[in-house]
């Protein structure tokens, strides 16, 4: 009887002592998470996007500039905010600074994509709505903000149905000053339209040649579905801009109605070569022209 109580004891002690050798499942000895459930931080303890992004107010500063903006592209009126944070994160602007593409995003009506940056921690961005009288002359409403951000925050803001006028008013400080402006493009080359005070931080691809477009533009003339609308009143206008479209560089042509006040796009066509590619907004996919 002794024995077996012995043996008894033995059995238990030894249980005990491997007992206290097992960590539970996601987290070691010291109470931490193991790999598989932590967070991965840089050595240093900056992340390489708080770096670039802290770079580039330095930048802002630098110049004397109240605000910075850059041009990201021309996308869908109906795009929705995953689209367009996607669209951000794949641009050469947010693949230089990708904590841009989770900054607040406002929807405005428009199809031009936008990302503005105070200077400092203290600088500010507020949107307002703004149209266009009879007489051709801005009409703001500050007493209606569309849009205003915390102290240092950036901003994506889609806005401008047309290349005539804007459609917003950016009211912009850096902690002392303000200033105001509209985002804009020159309907001449398509970047963005210098303004005192405002640092421009956009990435423009090589301009072509006007031969380059002028030869894409007849190409584009000549496909029968753009022929019809051209013979119903619609027009051909370059964006000024490059699109990928299956490996090739296309020069980006916008097919719409133009009016006195505005150039309201329908359709996009991407041309390379003797290529052409049209751009299908439900299905979010370029296929050329007469392909089956």
């Amino acid at each position: 009887m002794r024995k077996a109580f012995c043996l008894f004891c033995t059995v238990i002690l030894l249980v005990c002592s491997l007992c206290g050798c097992v960590n539970l499942p996601g987290k070691n000895p010291g109470g931490d998470k193991t790999p598989g459930g932590s967070t991965v931080k840089d050595p240093d303890g900056t992340g390489t996007e708080d770096a670039a992004f802290t770079a580039l107010q330095k930048k802002i500063a630098q110049s004397g500039s109240a605000v910075a903006i850059a041009f990201i592209g021309y996308v869908d009126s109906e795009s929705s905010e995953v689209d367009l944070r996607a669209y951000v994160a794949g641009s050469e602007t947010g693949k230089e600074y990708p904590s841009l593409s989770r900054a607040p995003l406002y929807m405005a009506e428009g199809q031009e994509l936008y990302a503005i940056v105070p200077p400092n921690d203290k600088g500010t961005i507020i949107v307002y709505p703004s149209t266009i009288t009879e007489d051709g002359e801005y009409a703001d409403d500050k007493s209606n903000p569309l849009h205003a951000g915390e102290p240092g925050e950036p901003l994506l803001l889609r806005c401008n149905l047309s290349e005539i006028y804007s459609n917003v008013l950016i009211a912009a400080t850096d902690g002392g000053g303000a200033m105001d402006f509209r985002p804009s493009l020159s309907m001449e080359n398509g970047h963005l339209q210098e303004i005192a005070g405002v640092y421009d931080f956009s990435t423009y691809e090589e301009v072509p040649d006007e031969r380059s477009v002028q030869i894409a533009t007849e190409l584009l003339l000549e496909t029968e579905e753009v022929k019809q609308a051209v013979k119903q009143g619609m027009k051909v206008m370059y964006t000024g801009t490059t699109q990928w479209i299956e490996g090739r560089p296309c020069l980006l042509f916008a097919l719409g109605t133009d009016s006195e006040e505005q150039f309201v796009r329908e359709r996009y066509y991407g041309v390379s070569d003797n290529l052409i590619y049209t751009y299908d907004a439900v299905s979010d996919t370029w296929s050329a022209v007469g392909r089956q």
